[in-house]
């Protein structure tokens, strides 16, 4: 039973793995400023568990297996614009950092993260923080002198196939349905994705609508 006092800060999970949902719920179990409401193993399940339980700090996985982590974060920002939401991931890349901080994740962590330092990122966020795994910092720097620095190039660089690739997300298609309707795997989707970001100096999918609607790719 928790003592009195100040009210836990509600954490919600949206992970696919029971390992990382059991493991943070044991995590979370000792701490009294500190209380999980709920987890899920889908986007779907995800966003409808945290919006009824309402949490300050919701905690994403990019890898779901029903839909693109980033567009997840972007709901939940919609739908729960209270709430702190914080991309925990395997992925370390600097590309896929600034792709969800673009989304509007307020913060990314590792799941190499130790404990006390994950339990202190769920604090920070709560609190109105941006808290970020110490080995991407400099990551995110390099990806935000790079587009100062260069700033968007033009559509002229992409190949045909990666014109289709930017057209399909401009138009809200996940990366699974971008590989459906190009008849490609969905790593192959990521392959081409991450060279359109780099080519055209975008930081998210929101960005990548703009160029092609800018340049008349997809219509408003």
């Amino acid at each position: 039973m928790r003592p009195p006092g100040p009210e836990p800060i509600r954490v919600y999970l949206i992970d696919d793995h029971p390992v990382v949902r059991s493991g943070l719920a044991m995590a979370v179990a000792d701490e009294p400023d500190l209380v999980l409401v709920g987890d899920a193993g889908t986007a779907a399940d995800g966003l409808a568990g945290a919006v009824a339980a309402c949490p300050r700090v919701v905690l994403v996985d990019l890898g779901l297996p029903d839909r693109d982590g980033n567009e997840l974060v972007a709901d939940l920002r919609r739908s729960l614009p209270d709430a702190r939401v914080v991309v925990l991931s395997s992925y370390d890349d600097e590309l896929r950092v600034s792709e969800a901080l673009g989304a509007g994740a307020h913060g990314y962590l590792l799941k190499s993260s130790s404990v006390p330092d994950l339990l202190a990122a769920i604090r920070s966020a709560a609190a109105g923080g941006t808290p970020l795994s110490p080995s991407l910092t400099e990551a995110v720097l390099r990806v935000m002198r790079r587009s100062s620095r260069t700033g968007p190039s033009t559509i002229d660089a992409l190949t045909a196939r990666e014109l289709q690739v930017l057209e399909r997300f401009a138009t809200g298609l996940s990366t699974r349905e971008v590989a459906v309707s190009l008849g490609i795997s969905p790593k192959t989707v990521e392959t081409h994705r991450v060279r359109i970001y780099e080519k055209l100096g975008a930081r998210s999918v929101i960005d990548l609508t703009r160029i092609a609607m800018r340049t008349g790719l997809v219509r408003a």
